[in-house]
């Protein structure tokens, strides 16, 4: 019998669940499914409206609403092919496909949610979640969603039969009548019905009984949702922080495994406190050594033995639990024999902190024959690529305009005068080697403000690709104008909005000279933090690139140079270290952080 395919998630994360983010993990694996940040539905329907007539603007002749890029950059979506493809045109990069990826969404209100769902569809993902588990007072507060949701439950059933009739309704409108072309990609979910999903928790406030989440989960199934990822503690919407929350109150496993047990036609995704990728796979197949299967050497394991008869909850063990020996008495520990209905987990600081454990994903929790990436440096240089994709360099042009986010984003254009500045021309670009030198680094510093204009002379042949040398709005195409010199400049047809000319006074005059804001530089940097994590030169790494990203005359080349820079203060060795390969042995050294 085949084994059971079961899923590897990574979380939704506040603050780090960006594309730059996302796109770093799915360097690492090309099976897991990652989460978008928490994407709030009002904030989607104001996007939408029209602000002279408050009223959404449908696209033509049609009663469905037009999908532009602002509604996909609030919705978090991103897929290079798709972006990148007139702005970089005849130039050839390795594709990285975006799915599967989840979108998660936030709001008490039906109707924002049903046109939440259509938005999330139109762009492509693969599922979508709705979060009744958040406990920030942002959302349990003002907004009452989240976790609020667990106490107002006549909302949440509300919000999931408004999202489920929707997703039905597209899926009789599209699917069903197919596609013009009778081409369905595989991958995305613009012509197949989108999954539905509820992310919560095991209680809330008082309401933390066994009989308290039954009945809410019993209310949602009923409402159309049949697939749940439960956060494996409670949560106190008053007196603790997100963070305290995401720490103090006790993991509790075996309460999950029950509940699975009691909803056998649902599914369920555990997440909270996973500490390595040994430890997700024995929560996700069993713990019991008759319910393994080797495979070659390849990790997968299958659960045969398991699905039939025995306890998932481990006898042993209950909250708060000495045998797990863990901070507030949690309980982490693997069911016996895997629940049927246990369709995988889900790690958030994990991959936050510790990325370089997710490397091996695809081999030892899918039984793929290998993993996209070898060792740490050949991870940096597709990364570092993506970046120089995205955010072009500021260094080498005239223009005033500050890079506020990707190049998707931008309103205004780049003229760029010499294809490399006095810093960064030692160091080539994409895929080729990293000098090993870097002392030449403090001679190249030179003041940006008395650069004349005759010393930035050409030192490279410029590319003919205009996609290099600029930035615009893609809400129109570009005019190109001839000039005299050499040097493309494009000519957006889009002026900036208000909204953009106060941020770049601001910016300006908050930070004179810097051409891309540090929100940009931090963005591009944090996913690549916990890369050494465990191994030497983890915080010399950090110290250096947190340096380079706070120097006003560096943050001008970009995060990619900055990376690149950050690379030369680690010794090779460690970049070209093959990453360690899992055999189920391992001791986890990972303990979650806040």
């Amino acid at each position: 019998m085949k084994p059971p395919e079961k899923e590897f998630h990574v979380a939704p994360m506040l603050d780090v669940s960006t594309i730059e983010f996302r796109y770093f993990i799915r360097l690492l694996t090309r099976r897991a499914f990652i989460w978008t940040e928490m994407v709030v539905a009002e904030t989607l329907v104001y996007n939408a409206k029209n602000q002279e007539f408050d009223q959404i603007i449908f696209a033509d002749d049609h009663d469905e609403v037009e999908l532009n890029p602002t509604l996909r950059r609030f919705c978090g979506y991103w897929d290079e092919r798709e972006f990148l493809k007139d702005l970089y045109p005849g130039k050839s990069f390795d594709y990285i496909n975006p799915h599967p990826t989840i979108c998660q969404i936030g709001t008490n209100d039906p109707e924002q949610a049903a046109f939440a769902t259509r938005i999330v569809q139109k762009c492509g993902y693969d599922r979508i979640d709705l979060n009744a588990e958040c406990p920030s007072d942002r959302v349990t507060g003002k907004r009452e969603f989240g976790a609020a949701l667990m106490k107002d439950q006549d909302s949440a059933v509300s919000v999931v039969k408004s999202i489920a009739e929707t997703v039905k309704a597209i899926d009789q409108s599209t699917f069903c009548n197919g596609d013009s072309s009778g081409n369905f990609e595989h991958h995305t979910t613009k012509n197949k019905c989108l999954p539905i999903s509820v992310k919560t928790r095991i209680g809330v406030d008082e309401h933390d009984t066994f009989e308290h989440i039954v009945r809410f989960i019993g209310q949602l199934v009923d409402a159309g949702c049949h697939r749940f990822v439960i956060h494996a503690r409670k949560v106190y919407t008053q007196g603790l922080s997100p963070a305290q929350n995401r720490t103090v109150p006790p993991l509790n496993y075996p309460f999950a495994y029950k509940l699975m047990e009691a909803f056998p036609e649902c599914e369920f995704i555990v997440n909270g406190g996973i500490m390595s990728l040994e430890h997700a796979r024995k929560v996700a197949f069993g713990c019991s050594s008759s319910s393994y299967e080797s495979r070659e050497g390849s990790g997968m394991q299958s659960l045969e033995n398991g699905r039939n008869g025995g306890l998932s909850v481990p006898c042993d063990h209950s909250v708060p639990c000495d045998q797990c020996n863990l901070p507030h008495g949690s309980c982490l520990a693997p069911p016996n024999k895997s629940p049927a209905n246990l369709q995988g987990v889900m790690v958030g600081r994990l991959a936050r902190d510790h990325p370089s454990e997710l490397a091996d994903v695809d081999r030892f929790f899918y039984g793929e024959a290998s993993n996209p990436c070898k060792n740490r440096r050949e991870l940096m240089e597709k990364y570092i690529a993506f970046l120089e994709r995205v955010y072009p360099r500021r260094c080498c042009d005239d223009d005033e305009f500050v890079t506020l986010g990707m190049i998707t984003d931008m309103e205004c254009s780049i003229r760029h005068r010499t294809q490399y500045c006095k810093i960064c021309r030692d160091i080539s670009f994409q895929g080729d080697p990293i000098p090993d030198d870097s002392n030449s680094y403090e001679e190249c510093k030179i003041d940006k403000h008395e650069e004349s204009l005759q010393d930035r002379k050409m030192i490279n042949p410029l590319p003919t690709n205009p996609g290099i040398l600029t930035q615009f709005n893609t809400l129109s195409l570009p005019t190109i104008t001839p000039t005299p010199s050499s040097t493309l400049i494009i000519t957006p047809t889009l002026t900036q909005n208000s909204q953009s000319q106060k941020r770049h006074k601001r910016l300006t005059h908050k930070s004179p000279g810097a051409k891309i804001v540090s929100r940009v530089i931090d963005r591009a940097l944090q996913p690549t933090l916990g890369i050494f994590f465990g191994l030497p030169g983890n915080s010399k790494f950090r110290r250096e690139l947190h340096r380079l990203s706070r120097d006003m005359e560096i943050r001008n080349c970009g995060p990619g140079y900055i990376l690149k820079r950050a690379m030369m203060c680690v010794s090779k060795d460690v970049w070209d270290r093959p990453f360690v390969l899992n055999d189920g042995s391992r001791v986890a050294q990972y303990v979650p952080s806040k």
